[in-house]
């Protein structure tokens, strides 16, 4: 079984560098090892290395460590920057036009996001079709099914 292409928002990647416990470091787990494939938006990453920097004394190395131990595809911004345009006004927050850029480009299995909001939105979008958008626990719950 090939694996699934999964792709996180910030809030999934900081939750998940950050706080050990929880479902999101385990979907970063299961990217260590193997088990899933990670789709992760060069603006994500950025926005990752911020925040943890800004608002996580001591973590800022954090992602760099996590992304050198595993294989992932990097959405660079000149892939999705000509679809914005088209994505704008189809989910109500702005600053989460280029997920749904990205999901147009890269068209992953998965996107899991803590948003509930941008979940909603994304799945009721039409622009895209076969992309599950989940949270952290469903998407654990669905992939641990499956292994």
């Amino acid at each position: 079984m090939s694996q699934p292409r999964v792709l996180l928002d910030t809030n999934v990647l900081i939750s998940g560098l950050v706080f050990a416990g929880g479902n999101e470091h385990r979907v970063l787990e299961a990217a260590e090892r193997g088990e899933i494939w990670l789709v992760l938006p060069e603006f994500v990453l950025e926005e990752t290395r911020r925040v943890l920097g800004d608002k996580f004394s001591g973590y800022e190395g954090l992602l760099d460590v996590f992304l050198s131990r595993l294989e992932y595809d990097e959405v660079p911004w000149e892939a999705i920057e000509e679809v914005l345009p088209s994505c704008r006004g189809a989910i109500r927050d702005a600053k989460d036009v280029p997920i749904l850029a990205s999901i147009i480009v890269e068209a992953p299995g998965f996107v899991v996001t803590g948003d509930a909001a941008l979940r909603d939105d994304l799945s009721r979008c039409e622009r895209f079709s076969g992309v599950r958008v989940l949270s952290s626990a469903q998407f654990l719950a669905q992939h641990e099914g499956r292994t």
